[in-house]
């Protein structure tokens, strides 16, 4: 599952429930599917489903709560969503890309300073490269990048 677009989704349909801090399937039918058409029913499903497995929502009570800070998601206008993109493994993309991504979608930090963070950290050190920076710069933010470390090493 592409993390990004799902926390994307997830915040497009929160946002829509002005002052919620949860939503319920119905209501992210009604966000997603009918005013913004960006899915279909079957695939709120499965969005929500994948979501709790991947630990982005949290389910209580028929009520889903999103892992995440929606606020500092942005999400363009012209945001537009495949079923086959966001259901499929994002590990085609580079390392760096997805760790901007998510790092951008914490609103911690945006992919700008992100880069220009690193390259500054990366000043003077010979022997690191980027993603290894960026995971340092990300970490010291206090961002949860463990899911990535992974794959460095």
């Amino acid at each position: 599952m592409n993390k990004e677009m799902a926390r994307r989704l997830i915040a497009i349909a929160i946002s829509g429930r002005r002052g919620a801090d949860s939503v319920t399937k119905s209501e992210m039918v009604k966000e997603i599917v009918f005013k913004r058409h960006l899915l279909s029913t079957e695939d709120i499903d499965r969005l929500c489903n994948e979501s709790i497995k991947e630990g982005l929502l949290t389910e209580k009570d028929d009520r889903f709560i999103p892992n995440f800070t929606v606020s500092g998601i942005s999400v363009p206008l012209d945001f537009s969503v495949s079923v086959q993109d966001l259901f499929s493994a994002d590990k085609e993309r580079p390392l760096s890309d997805r760790l901007l991504d998510y790092a951008a979608s914490t609103g911690k930090v945006s992919k700008k300073e992100a880069i220009k963070m690193a390259g500054d950290f990366l000043r003077g050190m010979n022997y690191m490269d980027f993603e290894t920076a960026l995971l340092a710069i990300l970490t010291d933010l206090g961002i949860d990048v463990s899911e990535y470390v992974r794959e460095i090493t």
